[in-house]
């Protein structure tokens, strides 16, 4: 089964309850996400394609080692809000980290884009080892018959 992400419509955005609608202050901010001990970065910046927009090569995910280092352990007096003042800060100035704002991608992806090759170098595209194989297949003969033609053109040109 195919699945497509599509970033959801003007028309269904302006019928959702407001409810739905409330947070998305934070929806493009690169920010703390912080529940007591807990922190873990928002990173909308990583999966622009879900909100239908061009997709750069991200760089590297911000998440700082020593935040997963932290336990409760001993700690049950912590003043959660003073040790994470200058996160809570970031969040609470969320408007000021939005991610940039790239055009709308109308278009699907060519095969060989800058994105895509760096996708499908980082990606595990294939659970079922029999998928893998047809669409290897059908990449290799994709680039045989690419091949033929540039041959094709360059005797041509000759």
């Amino acid at each position: 089964m195919q699945f497509l992400w599509e970033p959801y419509t003007t028309t269904v955005m302006s019928a959702l309850p407001p409810i739905c609608v409330v947070g998305s202050v934070a929806w493009f901010a690169v920010v703390p996400l912080i529940c007591f001990h807990v922190v873990e970065w928002h990173q909308p910046d990583r999966v622009l394609r879900q909100f239908g927009m061009q997709q750069p090569i991200p760089g590297c995910p911000s998440q700082p080692q020593n935040l997963h280092d932290i336990t409760l352990k001993g700690k049950q007096d912590e003043n959660w809000g003073q040790l994470w003042a200058p996160l809570i800060s970031q969040w609470n100035n969320r408007t000021e980290f939005k991610v940039d704002v790239y055009p709308r991608q109308d278009v699907l992806l060519s095969f060989n884009s800058d994105y895509m090759v760096w996708y499908r170098r980082k990606t595990k595209m294939f659970v079922d080892p029999n998928n893998a194989s047809t669409t290897t297949l059908v990449f290799i003969c994709f680039s045989i018959f690419k091949l033929k033609l540039f041959c094709k053109a360059s005797t041509l040109i000759s």
